[in-house]
C-alpha cells in the first residue's frame, strides 16, 4: 500500500465542513468519492485540520492509503478533471507510512480577514466578515502578544467535553492593515473548535475600544467562556507545517 499526501484547497462558503457527515456536502466526503471513484477502491482520507461550516483552506493538507500505482502527477491531474471547482488539488506525492496529515503536523496556521468598507462588496462577501468600522490594529496585536505560548484556550472552543485537552500553544500572532480591512494571524501547535473565531470575536471589541487590551488573557485566567463568534466566512487554513 502506497501513503499518499496531498495538498488542497477550497471554498468553504457550500460545504458543510471538513468532516464527512451522513446526507450533507462535505470537503472530505465528496474528495472520498472523487478517488473511490477514479481508483476503483474503497478510500479514507485524513485531514490535517476539520475546518468548520464556511471556513476555507488554502493548505489544507490530507493523506490516504491505495494499492493502485499511478504516479502523483497524473494523480492531481486526473482528480482535478472531476474535482468541483471550489475544491481542487495543489500537489501530490508519495510519503511514508508512518506519516498521518493530522498527527504529524507541527503547526497551523490560521488567517481571518475582516472587510471594514463602508458598504459591503460583491468581491469580498464570501471571504471577509464585513465589519463596516474602524479598528485599532496596533491595539489588537497587542492583545495577542499577552496570550502566547502554552496555555489552556478552553475558554475560546465551543462546549466541549470535560475530559478533553484544551492546552495549546500559540507560537505566532499578528494584526496588520490590509486593503479596506484587516488580517488577523495566528499559528498554533492545533486550534480547538471555534477558537479562533471567538478570538476574533473578542479581538474587535478591543479594537473598536469596548474591551481592554488585557480582556483576552484575563478571559484564559478568570477560565470565563467566550461568547462573541466572529462569522466562518473570513477565515482560510492557510499553511500546515511539517
Amino acid at each position: 500500500m502506497r501513503n499518499l499526501r496531498l495538498r488542497i484547497e477550497y471554498d468553504g462558503t457550500d460545504f458543510y465542513g471538513f468532516a464527512r457527515q451522513q446526507g450533507v456536502r462535505t470537503v472530505q466526503g465528496v474528495l472520498e468519492s472523487t478517488l473511490q471513484s477514479l481508483l476503483q477502491e474503497p478510500i479514507t482520507i485524513v485531514g490535517a485540520s476539520r475546518t468548520d461550516a464556511g471556513v476555507h483552506a488554502r493548505g489544507q493538507v490530507v493523506n490516504f492509503f491505495t494499492s493502485r500505482p499511478i504516479p502523483p502527477s497524473r494523480l492531481v491531474y486526473a482528480l482535478n478533471r472531476r474535482l468541483p471547482n471550489d475544491l481542487k488539488v495543489l500537489s501530490a506525492r508519495e510519503v511514508s507510512a508512518q506519516f498521518n496529515a493530522r498527527l504529524s503536523a507541527k503547526s497551523r496556521v490560521y488567517r481571518y480577514t475582516l472587510y471594514t468598507g463602508k458598504h459591503p462588496s460583491v468581491w469580498k462577501i464570501r471571504y471577509a466578515w464585513h465589519f463596516p468600522h474602524a479598528l485599532d490594529c496596533a491595539a489588537m496585536h497587542a492583545a495577542l502578544q499577552l496570550i502566547l505560548g502554552e496555555h489552556d484556550f478552553r475558554p475560546f472552543s465551543v462546549k466541549l467535553p470535560d475530559e478533553k485537552n484544551t492546552v495549546r500553544t500559540l507560537y505566532r500572532a499578528s494584526v496588520h492593515p490590509a486593503s479596506n480591512g484587516v488580517q488577523i494571524e495566528l499559528e498554533a501547535s492545533g486550534f480547538l473548535r471555534g477558537m479562533v473565531r471567538l478570538i476574533v470575536g473578542e479581538l474587535v471589541q478591543i479594537g473598536i475600544g469596548k474591551q481592554p487590551v488585557d480582556s483576552l488573557r484575563q478571559r484564559l485566567l478568570s477560565r470565563s467562556q467566550a461568547t462573541r463568534m466572529a462569522p466562518p466566512q473570513g477565515l482560510c487554513l492557510m499553511r500546515v507545517k511539517y
